[in-house]
């Protein structure tokens, strides 16, 4: 969130900021569902804001593609879809991956100690807040391999990639087996990167990524008729 405006105008693109991040995170995080409709109305009461620092967030997240307008009725979550979740497995093969590769000559004891710690933060199914902890330390570790590759056009996309795979990663947890699946799972990643090994920290990201997909798959499969039946997952 930006520093503190020192002037009008300054002080009103903060508003919209943090609406903007409020509202992007509820929508990542899975606490608006995908599908969900809502108004302005709506978000002024959540928010107690004006329509014009709302008006504004909802603009930037139409640009990122997480809503969308419906004519007379507001505006609504945007859905994904099977073939979505298949793009963003393919784009985060080729982003991380390289990522890794780059950051491996360049990561530092820190580095190895601050990815640790990301990956200790444990999810506790029905517990709302560390939902939101978890999804937020996966994330961070994710972007923080392209931050340590020193590729700036990397990180924005694998953010981007982020953003809309989290809404996918964790979509329908909450039964008591999904506490034994969900995990960071990222040890033999940090312990490629700590030896600096580029081919290793790229075969270990790569099967992180996939493994993550069989899950997800895995889950969907339990919680919804037919989905086995689809190929989209294929390869």
């Amino acid at each position: 969130m930006p520093a503190k405006a020192e002037a009008g105008n300054d002080a009103k693109l903060s508003l919209a900021e943090r609406v903007y991040q409020e509202l992007r995170a509820a929508i990542i995080f899975g606490e608006i569902a995908q599908g969900a409709v809502f108004n302005e109305s709506d978000l002024v009461a959540r928010f107690k804001v004006s329509t014009s620092p709302l008006r504004e967030a909802l603009s930037r997240l139409r640009q990122d593609g997480l809503v969308r307008v419906i004519p007379r009725r507001g505006y609504s979550v945007t859905e994904l879809s099977l073939r979505d979740f298949h793009e963003l497995i393919q784009m985060r093969l080729i982003l991380e991956c390289a990522a890794a590769e780059l950051a491996a000559p360049r990561i530092t004891d820190s580095h190895v100690a601050m990815m640790r710690r990301l990956s200790s933060v444990e999810l506790r199914i029905g517990d709302q807040a560390s939902y939101r902890a978890f999804m937020r330390a996966n994330q961070d570790f994710h972007e923080a391999i392209a931050t340590i590759a020193d590729n700036a056009r990397l990180l924005r996309g694998i953010a981007q990639t982020m953003d809309e795979m989290q809404r996918l990663l964790f979509a329908d947890l909450g039964a008591a087996e999904d506490g034994e699946e969900v995990r960071h799972d990222h040890d033999e990643i940090i312990e490629a990167l700590a030896r600096r090994d580029a081919g290793a920290a790229r075969e270990a990201v790569a099967r992180h990524i996939r493994t993550s997909r069989d899950r997800v798959v895995g889950r969907m499969m339990r919680r919804h008729t037919g989905f086995a039946e689809r190929s989209v997952f294929a390869g």
